[in-house]
């Protein structure tokens, strides 16, 4: 099953359409998707809803969203350099999960999570 797509990427990917507009054609299927979505704007849908970027409940939207991001890559960029400098993986979660300093607001778990997706 494929993971949904952050709503932060379904926004950037609006965001890279209306930049593409003004100088470049457009593929088949992001015409279908945009003419689908201007229909359903112009019959009165919600915008966030017909341009697919509107959150459920008890998922983060906006700046939250891209804040989830940015932390994420983070972690992940310190605990491969803490790896490379000769670190064990369970002193590195140690040291920045809840227990540790939580540096980044994340849990042991989450951060091993993370670094096993880097794998």
């Amino acid at each position: 099953m494929s993971k949904p797509i952050s709503i932060h990427k379904r926004r950037e990917r609006i965001k890279h359409l209306g930049e593409q507009l003004s100088f470049r054609e457009l593929t088949t299927e992001d015409k279908e998707f945009l003419s689908e979505a201007l229909i359903q704007i112009g019959n009165g849908e919600d915008p966030a809803s017909a341009l697919d970027v509107k959150g459920t409940p008890g998922r983060k939207s906006g700046q939250e969203a891209r804040d989830a991001e940015i932390r994420k890559e983070f972690a992940k960029i310190v605990m491969r350099e803490q790896r490379k400098a000769g670190k064990k993986l369970t002193e590195i979660i140690s040291e920045y999960g809840e227990y540790g300093s939580n540096i980044f607001g994340l849990t042991e778990e989450t951060l091993k999570t993370y670094y096993q997706d880097e794998d």
